[in-house]
């Protein structure tokens, strides 16, 4: 499915240091031109030249005032009468000559010595390897997304120092790059390389030379990525991805479930324009972090040219899946006057309204003008009132929006007095083209935004644990299982504890709170923030207790059908379990597992707002 790719770019970093050596120069020549304009004016009236002979020893007696020569010294030659001009060109001439003899000697030795001093005098820093996308972009936005630390580049372009950035060029072998940027002392390497193949060897070997620093590897395709999270990889070697990392982000800063609730939606119906790396994330993102109790089932329409390839790929792929969600693949192109679209689209709507649209298309195929003419078709034909997300790196000139469902409302009186309100105050409102995707909000959605990586799905693990000993002690007076330690953990497992956890604020919603409020507060919570629903999540509360199991075993079982698990016998080898039945077939031992998942999203509220993990990057 690479056509449909949305096209990811990155790029340099640096140019502060660029300016710095521009500055150096000028100063060399303004200052050093000054000085031998004073020492002309002196010379001139000491030895009052009349041919061009005596003009020219002039013009040598002035170039000597950079070269420090002891004429500008003797008094019996210059006279103290014209020290007004000597006494300046002398201390001017100095100062020229000493910053061209430093900038000479930096030129051949000083790069070398200034690489070794930030090298020495850095640790607990983060280290880029590569080329790619990805890399590039954490280098320039590294100090923006964290307020303290500095990031060391390995890059085959060396480019200049910053105050908390440094590009090393690479050479040699890994090993040697690596301490070359004194990995040994980082927390965090992120490699990119601009293949997902080399970024993979890389990232593995950088796990082994250095297994306690956190290894992240940006994998770019979907499948590979899944492959990568069948094996069994060291619970420090991580693979992330631009595409799930935007979809989380947009998800949770503006979930479709308070969308629909705002346009007075009972069930949650998204439309993706383009289903390639970014279109496919946000149906798996949308699936596993927005379903609720009472909801329905969840809607997804994708419009796609390779509509019947795709659909016919993904029941193949998820033949359990579609059981459970609502997925439909609809070819054309809003750009056209396609009345095939049309009517499906009408079709889809009549089941449930959409509450949002993303636009995920490659930059070859314009996503602006494909946002833009989506919205028109929305207008022109009554389609839906939802906001356009549009997925663009760098902002595509859109301003940006705070977080929740803003301004959005289902009543055609006050549309247009909400959209001035909205558009004045930075808010979402009906049919609001806006941007997601940009490359610290995708680092955000990734989870690399947090003080320690994954350490909300490590806290989630770890207490699911704890209260999953507590009952089994309290229940059958011993222990059934031992607890797994998140480094035995396989990668896949972990990836179920991240979307876990990505789904408390869904749980908080249903439970009652006001989780609009809390995500337009102020300043957009990054995607590892919890509300502090606390309150509502009434574990004393047998009735809730059990309504809330239930969604937890509707969220599980979509979340494991999206990785290819299937009913059958218990066996992670075959990817089977006997436990994707409806909750109420479930024995009393899955459904306490079900319930424990409500207590541990409690206490993570609770640990969260209390302030004990809240930690400054």
């Amino acid at each position: 499915m690479v056509d449909g790719y949305t096209e990811v770019r990155g790029r340099p970093v640096g140019g502060r240091g660029r300016w710095l050596l521009t500055l150096v120069w000028v100063g060399i020549v303004g200052i050093g031109g000054v000085a031998v304009a004073l020492a002309w004016l002196g010379w001139t009236a000491v030895l009052e030249p009349k041919t061009p002979r005596d003009y020219g020893e002039v013009a040598i007696h002035s170039i000597k005032v950079l070269l420090l020569s002891d004429i500008y010294y003797d008094r019996d030659l210059i006279g103290r009468a014209n020290d007004h001009f000597f006494f300046p060109a002398r201390a001017l001439g100095l100062l020229a000559s000493v910053l061209f003899a430093i900038r000479t000697i930096d030129a051949a030795l000083g790069s070398q010595f200034l690489e070794f001093l930030f090298r020495s005098s850095t640790s607990k820093h983060h280290v880029v390897v590569g080329d790619g996308p990805a890399a590039r972009e954490y280098s320039a936005t590294h100090t923006s997304m964290f307020r303290k630390g500095r990031a060391l580049h390995l890059s085959a372009t060396p480019l200049p120092f910053s105050a908390r950035l440094a590009t090393f060029e690479r050479r040699g072998p890994l090993k040697t790059q690596l301490r070359h940027v004194a990995a040994h002392r980082a927390t965090r390497i992120v490699v990119d390389e601009g293949d997902d193949a080399d970024t993979w060897q890389t990232a593995q070997a950088a796990a082994r030379i250095y297994p306690k620093a956190q290894v992240l590897a940006h994998i770019t395709d979907p499948w590979i990525k899944d492959q990568i999270s069948r094996e069994r990889v060291g619970s420090r070697l991580v693979p992330f991805s631009f595409a799930g990392g935007a979809a989380r982000q947009v998800l949770l800063a503006h979930p479709p479930f308070l969308l629909a609730k705002a346009l007075g939606e009972k069930r949650q119906h998204i439309l993706i324009v383009g289903f390639g790396q970014v279109g496919q994330a946000l149906l798996r993102e949308f699936t596993v972090t927005c379903v609720l109790s009472d909801g329905g089932k969840l809607m997804i329409t994708v419009i796609d040219p390779r509509a019947e390839a795709l659909s016919k790929d993904f029941a193949t792929r998820h033949p359990h899946l579609v059981k459970l969600i609502d997925v439909a693949f609809v070819p054309g192109d809003f750009r056209e006057n396609d009345e095939a679209l049309l009517r499906n689209i009408r079709g889809r709507t009549a089941l449930a309204g959409i509450c949002a649209a993303y636009v995920a298309i490659d930059q070859v195929r314009h996503p602006l003008d494909m946002a833009f003419a989506l919205r028109s078709m929305a207008q022109r034909e009554k389609l839906f009132q939802a906001p356009i997300f549009i997925c663009a790196q760098h902002g595509a000139g859109l301003a940006p929006v705070k977080a929740g469902a803003g301004n959005l409302i289902n009543n055609p009186e006050v549309l247009e007095e909400r959209h001035k309100q909205a558009m004045a105050e930075g808010i979402l409102c009906n049919l609001r083209v806006v941007s997601f995707g940009a490359w610290p909000a995708a680092f955000d959605g990734a989870g690399m935004l947090e003080p320690d990586f994954d350490e909300q799905a490590r806290r989630y693990h770890a207490e699911y644990e704890r209260f999953r000993l507590d009952r089994d002690r309290r229940v059958k007076g011993k222990i059934i299982q031992e607890p797994a330690a998140w480094r035995d953990l396989s990668d896949g497992l972990r990836v179920s504890n991240r979307r876990a956890a990505a789904h408390m604020r869904a749980k908080a919603f249903d439970a009652g709170y006001d989780l609009e409020a809390w995500l337009s507060r102020g300043k957009c919570p990054e995607t590892h923030e919890l509300p502090p629903a606390m309150a509502e999540m009434r574990t004393d509360d047998p009735g809730f207790v059990h309504r809330m199991a239930r969604l937890e075993h509707m969220r599980w079982m979509l979340d494991r059908f999206l990785d290819g698990w299937a009913p059958g016998p218990k066996s992670d080898f075959n990817r089977t379990r006997p436990s994707f039945v409806p909750f109420e077939d479930l024995d009393e031992e899955d459904k306490e597992k079900d319930a424990v998942v409500i207590e541990t999203a409690r206490v993570l509220m609770k640990e969260w707002n209390s302030g004990k993990k809240r930690r400054i990057r």
